[in-house]
């Protein structure tokens, strides 16, 4: 039962051996956009015509974004990851309850602690959309996870991140018991910049007798949107927090091209 904290962790920062493959380069994203040879644009005399017909990327506060467009983005990123994982939004809303399950059979105490064990995903409000992206990392115990949330406005996005900033404040440590397991959970907040409007940071450490998993995780609102990064290995020391807060700058770069 030792196993089942880490488990969890990956519950609540969404790990799933059932994500499905990010695409290659000349996956579903760069085919959709790529016209056929008889539809082929004619060259430009001045410059490149992919280039010229690309969008330019978007500037200013994030709108809100589709399902396609999040799923989109969430692909563009992985294509710079090899073996990354995405989940579109349709496909997270069949595995939440899964997820979700997990977590309610655990005991945090004190209560008001609860939501950092919460499931990003099952706890979305109405209107908002997600999509992710899971990372391998150089080891069988490390892993990234990138969320990318559309939420209906962007008082709504900030909210969310100003509610992550407060129960850190909060609860710097709690305790955690599933089944005959039982661990001890300290959070740090930690300073970080990001490319976003509105981000905090912080680290967290699950211990359960000799075995602990720790974890760093970045999260960041620009206009309706919000990105959380978590990166989580077993010793703290192997996290790099600039690394989780470029993959978060990563994640809105992404977004700026749909």
């Amino acid at each position: 039962m030792l196993l089942a904290l880490p488990l969890v962790l990956s519950a609540c920062t969404g790990g799933d051996p059932g994500d499905t493959p990010a695409p290659s380069g000349s996956g579903p994203v760069a085919s959709s956009q790529a016209p056929s040879s008889s539809a082929a644009p004619s060259p430009s005399p001045t410059g490149d015509p992919e280039a010229s017909s690309a969008p330019p990327p978007l500037t200013g506060p994030l709108p809100s974004f589709t399902a396609e467009d999040l799923a989109d983005a969430a692909r563009e990123m992985a294509e710079n990851h090899p073996g990354a994982r995405v989940r579109t939004s349709q496909e997270i809303a069949g595995q939440t309850e899964t997820g979700q399950a997990l977590l309610d059979d655990m005991d945090i105490t004190p209560a008001k602690c609860a939501p950092f064990m919460d499931n990003q995903e099952a706890t979305l409000p109405a209107g908002a959309l997600i999509a992710s992206v899971t990372i391998p990392g150089d080891t069988v115990n490390r892993e990234s996870y990138v969320s990318l949330a559309s939420y209906p406005d962007r008082a709504a996005a900030a909210a969310a991140v100003s509610r992550t900033a407060d129960l850190i404040s909060r609860c710097g440590s709690f305790d955690l018991s599933l089944g005959d397991t039982a661990g001890t959970a300290a959070v740090d907040r930690e300073k970080t910049t990001t490319q976003a409007e509105t981000t905090v940071g912080y680290r967290m450490d699950v211990s359960a007798g000799e075995q602990g998993v720790a974890s760093y995780t970045v999260s960041g609102s620009d206009g309706a949107v919000v990105v959380s990064a978590t990166t989580r290995d077993e010793h703290e020391k192997d996290i790099v927090p600039e690394d989780v807060a470029d993959q978060l700058d990563e994640a809105l770069e992404a977004l700026r091209t749909q």
